[in-house]
């Protein structure tokens, strides 16, 4: 028998070798994703700029068998441009099915709209209604995405997990954001670059922006320079909770003008309130009740008043030093108690602000603030406004019980060389603050420690010997 041997270069073939045909994908039909936080298919202001900005709760099921990692995208579509991705997650292990609210999974990718490696919350330029798109999608595989988080955008995302998607669930919610919702998002943030230092904070309804603080600051110096005192000190104020500050996020013009001649007329960005230029009692007698001409107020256009409040009367000029000048061009300094904003000395593009002959603004388009109208400060009396182009909110009438004076109103006296020893630390539970000020060759002196959140020792000195000591509680 003879055999046949196959050598090199013969026409011999041999067998190619196959590829295995892949498994047909998990039918999809009950892989799904929800949100406890939607209501009625509609995403809640708390998951919105306009809210809280966190990001929402979401959970998945029936997910493919053979699923390996998730990733998962929220985007719109926005009318001009292309789609916007407010929330890219990748990576998310195959045992996690569900996402808290305020929390992430898996690695965060790049955002749109400058929120970074972060949860950009739903904050459309412009009212009315906007979907968006929430997609969870199930992998064959893992460790697709090579980039890095900062380059890894909800496009990105998209292209490196095309091949090895299994299924998509998705879901789609609405996000209704109205110019009220708009307005007061101005509010909140003309007050961010405070927050930290002054604990200010702001919480919108449909009604009102409700500005919170304390009514005080240390940022800037306080006292310095008054030439004309009443005795009073600066000490925290309650303005919290109902007692906040309501700022109309709608404002609407009024067809009668209302005057601001005594008290407050708004509140500065730093939570510190902005009264009119008149003594208490309004603007008569000598200086024409002017604090500013009469010299009762500090370098930076503020004092303390009759309940140990600190405010200003005038232009905030030192709170205005903490940022460029041009900043308060297109940023408010405070905001009016008509809802209109009240901004710097120029109007948006660098010229010196016109002021109408009504209330002392102008009708000038500016940014970071409802349409219509806005207040620009000046040094000319009545320095911010003399009376409302809008309709005021109840608190212009009903200031005073925004105030609860400590103690009795102090004696008035010329001043000279005042100055007030403070922080942050001082103006705390067990902290001590000290004015000090002269008056016909003798020295005067207020030492007030803060035993309890609304109570305080006082101690009184002249030229070094204490005349008195006195304890008072805030009622409210």
């Amino acid at each position: 028998m003879a055999l046949l041997l196959g050598a090199c270069g013969s026409d011999v073939k041999t067998a190619a070798p196959t590829t295995p045909t892949p498994n047909p994908p998990t039918p999809t039909a009950n892989f799904s994703v929800t949100s406890s936080g939607v209501v009625n298919g509609t995403l809640p202001t708390t998951y919105t700029c306009d809210g809280e900005s966190k990001s929402p709760p979401f959970a998945w099921a029936g997910a493919p068998a053979n699923t390996v990692e998730y990733a998962l995208l929220m985007s719109t579509v926005p009318t001009v441009g292309a789609t916007k991705y407010s929330w890219v997650l990748y990576g998310i292990p195959a045992t996690v099915t569900s996402i808290a609210t305020g929390t992430a999974a898996g690695t965060v990718g790049q955002a749109d709209d400058g929120a970074g490696t972060n949860y950009a919350p739903p904050c459309s330029q412009g009212p009315g209604l906007k979907q968006y798109t929430i997609q969870v999608f199930a992998l064959s595989a893992a460790g697709r995405v090579t980039s890095t988080p900062l380059q890894t955008t909800g496009a990105a995302l998209l292209d490196a997990i095309r091949s090895i998607t299994l299924a998509t669930a998705t879901l789609s919610v609405n996000v209704n954001r109205t110019q009220a919702m708009i307005n007061c998002g101005y509010v909140r943030a003309s007050v961010t670059p405070w927050r930290a230092a002054t604990g200010v904070e702001v919480t919108c309804d449909s009604t009102y922006a409700a500005i919170a603080s304390t009514g005080i600051q240390s940022r800037h110096v306080m006292m310095r320079g008054i030439r004309a005192t009443n005795q009073q000190v600066p000490i925290p104020q309650n303005f919290t909770g109902s007692n906040a500050w309501r700022i109309p996020p709608t404002p609407v013009v009024s067809a009668t003008k209302t005057s601001a001649l005594d008290g407050p007329i708004g509140i500065a960005v730093n939570g510190v309130p902005i009264f009119n230029p008149c003594k208490q009692g309004g603007c008569s007698g000598p200086g024409g009740g002017d604090t500013k001409v009469l010299g009762e107020l500090d370098d930076c256009n503020g004092h303390a008043g009759r309940a140990d409040d600190y405010h200003y009367h005038a232009a905030p000029t030192c709170l205005m030093s903490e940022q460029g000048a041009a900043y308060w061009d297109t940023h408010p300094v405070g905001w009016a108690l008509d809802g209109y904003a009240i901004f710097g000395y120029r109007n948006p593009d660098g010229t010196t602000a016109t002021r109408d002959a009504g209330c002392g603004g102008n009708t000038v388009t500016h940014a970071n603030a409802p349409a219509g109208y806005a207040y620009h400060v000046t040094d000319v009396s009545p320095y911010v406004l003399s009376c409302f182009h809008g309709n005021p909110s109840p608190d212009l009438a009903g200031q005073s019980a925004k105030f609860s004076p400590l103690r009795p109103p102090g004696t008035p006296m010329p001043s000279t060389n005042m100055t007030l020893e403070t922080s942050a630390t001082a103006l705390a539970i067990g902290g001590t603050s000290t004015l000090r000020w002269e008056n016909a060759n003798r020295r005067y002196q207020i030492r007030y420690t803060r035993t309890a959140a609304a109570c305080w020792t006082f101690e009184f000195q002249t030229d070094g010997v204490i005349t008195g000591t006195s304890a008072y509680c805030r009622a409210r």
